[in-house]
């Protein structure tokens, strides 16, 4: 766990949850294979709290917290005092750490003062040993229940061994025992939002806010908080203002971009990135997100431009994961810039795997049969189907071409073979279908698109069936 990670760690895994929340984009591009969603509201990770620890004040509060706060922790024995006075307080800051903790062990015990075991918490919290450190704080808190700093350092020491939810109560309390400063309630706005309590972690960030108004994580934490409580419009106005602040932040412009893909505002979303991208701190994730809020806008050329950048800035190492955005091109009829990232995939020298070589050139025949090309297009097919005789995508496809130029034979065929691949029967019974409709075999196309609809109902697919029947009524033909 790196806690000395600046902030700009904390945007890393950013682009993962937008491209969940780029599922409804990918549909409307109709990408049948996007990335899985996601978390928008991602929980918040231990190196968010580089602000807290790293903060000069915060060394500086636990280590002044070896002095005395008499209104809100026991009293010592007159014997005790002067123990501390003589021997600890010299020790702290002259003696080697072992020397510390077996001088402090000896001082601790049942009957002794609370304050020998709030000090020995706080040497062990010093050198990280927080297992000790919890156990000391709270054996202090066991003799003395208020002790106020016992309750906040037993917090700091729980949340920085990842004990979120056992963090929250010791931090309630020391700002019920009016210890409450911008750290306190950053941590606890932080703890709650670890355990998806927006809400609270929300009143929480607020409340850091008044004490450290330019506390940029608890201002990210806020953000967070109100996106767990879906209150987008006062995320994106937080966010502006940080924006405003700090220009040159790439993780806020991709935080930026997330929203207004979850507000379903893809224009906006595709600005942001592209702030990103001319900072030059846009990846191959996010370029290849931007791509598809441009296809979402039909901005064909555009989106190219990113699929290309994203492929560069891969290094050309993963060709593959650019079949996801040729295909989007496909679908939408952009045959020039789908032939010009084929090109790009195929320059790249990197290698695809056979699966994906067949995906490839499967979208290189459908742009081939949609320009022209079908001669060269049904040979590669065939070609593949031959590798491979169960691939129902090629069946389908090569059903295609054959039914468009009149090889109705041919055409049945593949669409016959391809019914009976899992995935591809109801599609591959409706194409056979039409094929009998168009030869005015009303009857078997009927019964053709009842076992289709068995196979997968839908309702274009219903109302298609009822005019074949209709027609086989009218015509008495089979």
């Amino acid at each position: 766990m790196n806690r000395n990670c600046n902030l700009n760690c904390w945007w890393l895994a950013a682009l993962t949850l937008a491209i969940g929340s780029a599922r409804a984009v990918a549909a409307k591009t109709g990408a049948t294979n996007a990335p899985a969603a996601g978390t928008f509201a991602r929980m918040p990770e231990t190196h968010e709290l580089a602000s807290v620890w790293n903060d000069p004040d915060f060394s500086r509060r636990l280590i002044g917290s070896y002095g005395f706060a008499s209104e809100a922790e026991p009293r010592m024995q007159p014997e005790e005092l002067e123990t501390y006075r003589r021997v600890v307080i010299p020790i702290l800051t002259n003696s080697d750490p072992k020397k510390i903790i077996s001088t402090l062990e000896g001082l601790t015990g049942p009957k002794a003062s609370a304050v020998f075991d709030f000090t020995l918490g706080n040497v062990y919290f010093q050198r990280e040993d927080l297992t000790n450190a919890v156990k000391h704080f709270e054996a202090a808190l066991a003799k003395f229940p208020d002790y106020r700093r016992a309750q906040k350092n037993l917090s700091f020491a729980l949340v920085r061994d990842g004990k979120y939810a056992e963090a929250i109560k010791p931090l309630t309390r020391t700002i019920a025992l009016g210890g409450a400063d911008g750290k306190v309630f950053g941590l606890l706005g932080f703890c709650y939002l670890s355990q998806n309590r927006p809400v609270s972690a929300e009143a929480a960030y607020r409340q850091a806010l008044v004490y450290e108004p330019e506390n940029l994580d608890f201002k990210l934490g806020l953000v967070k908080s109100a996106i767990g409580n879906a209150n987008y419009d006062y995320a994106v106005a937080v966010l502006e203002e940080l924006i405003r602040q700090y220009p040159d932040r790439d993780s806020l412009w991709s935080l930026q971009a997330n929203l207004y893909i979850q507000k379903e505002q893809p224009a906006k979303a595709s600005v942001s990135l592209e702030m990103l991208r001319r900072l030059g701190k846009g990846n191959a994730q996010s370029l290849y997100l931007l791509g598809d809020l441009y296809m979402a806008q039909d901005s064909r050329d555009l989106a190219l431009s990113a699929y290309l950048d994203a492929m560069a800035k891969d290094g050309g190492q993963s060709p593959a994961k650019a079949l996801r955005p040729a295909q989007i091109l496909v679908s939408r009829g952009a045959w020039e810039e789908a032939r010009q990232l084929f090109a790009k995939i195929r320059a790249t020298g990197g290698p695809l795997a056979a699966a994906d070589e067949l995906k490839l050139l499967k979208l290189e025949s459908k742009v081939a049969m949609s320009t022209g090309g079908g001669d060269k297009a049904i040979a590669t097919l065939e070609q593949i189907i031959q590798k491979d005789p169960l691939d129902g995508e090629a069946l389908m496809l090569a059903g295609d071409y054959y039914a468009k130029n009149e090889q109705k034979e041919k055409a049945e065929f593949r669409y016959q073979t391809a019914a009976g691949i899992s995935g591809y029967e109801a599609d591959a019974l409706v194409k056979h279908a039409q094929l009998l409709v168009q030869s005015q075999k009303y009857a078997p196309a009927a019964e053709l698109l009842k076992k289709a609809q068995k196979a997968k109902p839908r309702d274009n697919v219903q109302r298609y069936l009822d005019k074949v029947e209709q027609l086989a009524r009218g015509s008495g033909r089979s």
